[in-house]
């Protein structure tokens, strides 16, 4: 075996399996296949705890079982830890600690009053009991990384969400580094866990994937049959942290139309390993979908972003392909992706002018920085510019009068003393008027992070089958379970809350099981 540490039954059979993959849409089951393989007794390896994936909620889980005393192993489909979280900005957000009192001079804020937020950006979608319990722990998981060597000196906030009540909404977003190396954001997060679990004794087994639950014949859960063909046994419990079906064009086709188009288009920022293994191995043994849908993303453009960590306060505005604009550009970025995504042909367009350009260059532009005088990328083609309105309007294929239209009643607002904005008062920076030549588009798409939905699981982070019943031994945390966000993701630093609080509950539950 090649390692490294650096880094209940509800289908009856597997014909079942198959079928009731098959309904949704996914197929495949057959031949490497994903339904349950039977029990034989016999094991290429065994531990107390076995934990599918290696990013962050599989490092969490694997760092607190391990510190209770248990032999934890993890197999890992790609060639090193981290996962999505690696690549992440690494926050957390948590509401009531110190650092939020310190660094964001909040005093007032709760736990209750953050479970609030989620709930209201739910929109009714959510399992309470899961947001309660995740806003509750967070607090707990920021003293955890902090134990671990992180340190959080900087708690900034989202972006407005418009039909959240604004009492709800507070600086809660935790920024990660370490005094120890230049490490910082989701590197500095993974770091210290895989150093946690080094110390601990994690046992990691990496580009090696599991592929199907292993069941006895009382529906327990006891292993993983993996892609190299072994069979790894968990003695005591198996907990998936496979993460989401974010490269899956199956699995995005039955419930995602948003990640078809990322992937169609080669804007998934997500790694190429999560193909949505944990969610078919899950369902195989009858476990309950929960939340699917939703999506994690990144709207590219330069006026429409104000609200990102870094990026200036610039003055911009976005509108569809009518030349019309549609949402408060300052709002939550998940919630102005969601706004560009429902426009017809999924079209809109960041519009500034030469005051913006002189405030952006290299700073600004989504996920990659520009030039500082937009050179490269008007030769490009990915940055136009006009002397008039009416030939930008041209350029981009909108109606002239209406993206005149559009400017006339922005600059309007920004001429008079108030400076509010008429069409949409949520927004809240930006707050200068466009009507300085030459004027500048650049087309607002959507960089996607990651699909919400997953696997239905409870507080201590068991796998619930679609008769509301535990799988025994079976656990999920991270985005290949669901339940936590909706249709849109409601703020930086929700994933790694979501890792860190059910992995840690995966790990501890795990831990308390007696060997099958």
């Amino acid at each position: 075996m090649e390692t490294s540490v650096t880094r209940r039954n509800f289908l009856a059979g597997a014909g079942i399996a198959a079928a009731g993959l098959a309904a949704f849409g996914i197929t495949g089951c057959s031949p490497n296949g994903n339904e349950p393989a039977a029990d034989s007794g016999t094991w290429d390896h065994e531990a107390d705890v076995l934990i599918i994936g290696a990013g962050g909620a599989g490092l969490a889980a694997a760092v607190v079982a391990a510190k209770g005393g248990a032999q934890v192993t993890v197999l890992e489909a790609a060639a090193m830890a981290g996962g999505n979280t690696a690549n992440s900005s690494g926050v957390i957000q948590a509401a009531g600690t110190d650092e939020q009192k310190e660094f964001a001079g909040v005093s007032d804020d709760t736990p209750e009053k953050h479970a609030e937020y989620y709930l209201q950006c739910g929109e009714g979608q959510l399992d309470e009991e899961l947001v309660r319990y995740a806003c509750e722990q967070a607090p707990s998981c920021i003293e955890f990384m902090k134990e671990l060597g992180i340190k959080y000196e900087v708690v900034y906030g989202n972006g407005t969400v418009p039909n959240v009540d604004p009492e709800v909404i507070k600086p809660r977003i935790h920024l990660a580094g370490t005094d120890e190396n230049d490490l910082m954001y989701g590197q500095a997060h993974v770091a210290a866990l895989i150093k946690a679990a080094e110390d601990a004794g994690v046992e990691f087994v990496y580009n090696t994937a599991g592929k199907q639950l292993v069941q006895n014949a009382d529906g327990v859960v006891t292993g993983v049959v993996a892609d190299d063909k072994k069979r790894y046994r968990g003695k005591k419990a198996v907990i998936l942290a496979t993460c989401s079906y974010d490269r899956s064009e199956e699995f995005a086709k039955a419930f995602n139309y948003h990640m078809v188009q990322a992937l169609e288009d080669g804007r998934s920022l997500t790694v190429a390993t999560n193909t949505g293994d944990g969610l078919r191995m899950g369902m195989a043994v009858g476990a309950a979908l929960d939340g699917m849908g939703g999506f994690i993303g990144l709207p590219g453009n330069i006026g429409g972003t104000p609200t990102l960590p870094g990026v200036p306060e610039v003055p911009g505005i976005i509108v569809n392909k009518y030349g019309r604009r549609f949402v408060s550009e300052s709002d939550h970025y998940a919630w102005v992706l969601r706004a560009v995504f429902a426009q017809e042909d999924h079209i809109a367009w960041g519009i500034f002018d030469s005051k913006a350009a002189a405030l952006t260059g290299a700073v600004v532009g989504g996920v990659s920085p520009m030039s500082d005088d937009f050179s490269k990328e008007i030769a490009d083609g990915s940055v136009l510019v006009a002397d008039t309105i009416e030939a930008l309007a041209e350029q981009i294929g909108v109606p002239a009068a209406n993206l005149q239209a559009a400017l006339d009643t922005w600059n309007a607002d920004m001429s008079t003393e108030e400076k509010t904005d008429s069409q949409f008062p949520t927004r809240a920076c930006g707050l200068e008027t466009i009507d300085t030549p030459p004027y500048y588009a650049t087309r607002t798409y959507d960089y996607n992070l990651g699909a919400l939905g997953g696997l239905k699981i409870n507080t201590s982070a068991q796998v619930i089958d679609t008769n509301g019943e535990v799988i025994p031994h079976l656990y999920a945390a991270g985005q290949v379970a669901g339940g936590f966000m909706g249709s849109y993701y409601p703020g930086t630093g929700t994933g790694i809350l979501a890792t860190l609080a059910f992995g840690r509950s995966a790990g501890e539950n795990a831990l308390a099981e007696e060997e099958a």
